[in-house]
């Protein structure tokens, strides 16, 4: 008799807990291997100075404050980083990339729960080689973390739905934490796939998660609000970028078509933009879903993890490209379940873990589309100024391609996805004249 065959998963350190878990050793080599990807690929294309309306926000902001209003802990971060590194900016960059790095990570130990470990590492490539993606961790922004933490999340969603684990709601709620410090927006947004993982956990460890949440938070707000001069003027300040930022653009504001209808089709070339051809199978991929085992289970999760962003971005505000990444761990993961041929002897040869091997072909069909994406980013001629339908396109976002990153922005603002309430440039104005 086999001696392993009686040995309880969770009783053996060589062999995780849940069919779907890597081990601590493989989830270590993945992050390097993520790191030397992400250096590799971001370095020579990385913007070597702040060039857009948000990145000169930043350097100001960092220049008199450790923990600024907003972003703090990604603030907080880059300037320390860039006191390492001896440049502001390029503080902002090396956080993006180790961001991104670990967002890669995340989406692989995400997908590992769904699918089998070659379709797990082929999906993160497909992400690694984004066009969005790809852009925002070379220059300075903070959208990558909305991956890292997403997919994070999901996965011990789905993970400690069918075996759950007491690291499992702790971990959540640090990452949670972790990332509403580096985004507000991150823990508004996620809060719902959070209070899943609770329920399954309740009650006792439930609430004492919720504690460690609560004060994981208050330590960043606490020092954000003493910096920030106290409640009131924080208080003060937030309101008036709330009424700026979001009422102004809000369907209140605007109307129906101004705003929720402009912003599904910023959101949908957002997608475009960072998915490609990978979105046509999003519907076969709900379909396989509805046929799994959890199923149900895993639709409801999707949606939760979807909903209050495009609740958000469609009757408030959608700003920029990354805003978009709200929406990709759930959406990636239904493009690789779609992606590959399923047949009836594969189907048989389902093991244990429900992996099922009708995913055979997928990994090459994503590797194909992540080659197809990078040749995007890497080849896409930019152009700001060119005439048309097209040049609108590229300053919203081509931007994010090896060429546009270190092309200055131009000063035209397109004719297309703006609303009544963006501003105006002077060059603009004086043509309307």
């Amino acid at each position: 008799m086999n001696g392993n065959a009686t040995k309880s998963p969770g009783l053996d350190p060589a062999t995780p807990p849940h069919p779907s878990d890597p081990t601590v050793f493989a989830v270590v080599i993945a992050l390097a291997m993520s790191l030397v990807l992400v250096f590799l690929t971001r370095l020579p294309v990385a913007r070597p100075w702040a060039m857009e309306t948000d990145e000169f926000g930043f350097l100001d902001q960092i220049r008199v404050h450790w923990f600024p209003m907003h972003h703090t802990l990604f603030l907080a971060a880059s300037r320390l980083l860039g006191m390492l590194a001896g440049d502001a900016y390029r503080g902002f960059v090396v956080l993006d990339m180790v961001m991104s790095a670990l967002a890669l990570v995340s989406l692989w130990w995400w997908l590992r729960a769904l699918v089998a470990p070659p379709a797990a590492a082929a999906g993160a490539l497909v992400m690694a080689t984004a066009p969005i993606f790809w852009g925002y961790g070379a220059m300075a922004g903070n959208y990558t973390a909305i991956l890292a933490v997403g997919a994070f999340l999901l996965g011990v969603a789905c993970r400690t739905r069918t075996s759950p684990e007491p690291w499992h709601p702790a971990a959540a709620a640090v990452v949670l934490a972790l990332g509403t410090g580096y985004r507000q927006d991150i823990g508004t947004l996620w809060l719902p796939v959070f209070l899943v993982i609770l329920w399954k956990h309740r009650w006792r460890r439930a609430v004492l998660t919720a504690l460690v949440f609560a004060v994981l938070n208050l330590t960043w707000l606490l020092a954000m609000l003493h910096e920030a001069g106290g409640w009131s003027r924080y208080r003060a300040q937030t309101a008036d970028f709330a009424y700026h930022a979001g009422y102004l653009n809000s369907v209140w504001n605007l109307g129906l078509v101004d705003a929720p209808l402009r912003y599904v089709v910023k959101l949908g070339m957002a997608l475009l933009w960072t998915l490609g051809p990978c979105l046509l199978f999003v519907p076969r991929g709900i379909l396989r879903l509805r046929r799994r085992e959890n199923g149900g289970f895993l639709i409801f999760l999707f949606f939760l993890s979807v909903m209050p962003a495009l609740a958000s971005h469609s009757l408030v505000h959608f700003g920029v490209p990354g805003y978009a990444f709200h929406y990709v761990p759930a959406l990636l993961a239904l493009c690789v379940l779609g992606i590959g041929a399923i047949d009836l002897e594969s189907t048989r040869a389902a093991g244990p873990s429900g992996f099922s091997g009708s995913f055979a072909t997928a990994p090459s069909r994503l590797v194909a589309m992540a080659t197809l994406l990078a040749a995007l980013f890497l080849f896409y001629p930019t152009d700001y100024d060119h005439a048309g339908w097209r040049g609108s396109f590229d300053l919203s976002f081509a931007r994010l391609t090896r060429v546009g990153l270190r092309t200055p922005i131009s000063n035209r603002q397109p004719a297309l996805w703006r609303t009544a309430n963006s501003p105006v440039s002077a060059e603009l104005a004086a043509g309307r004249r």
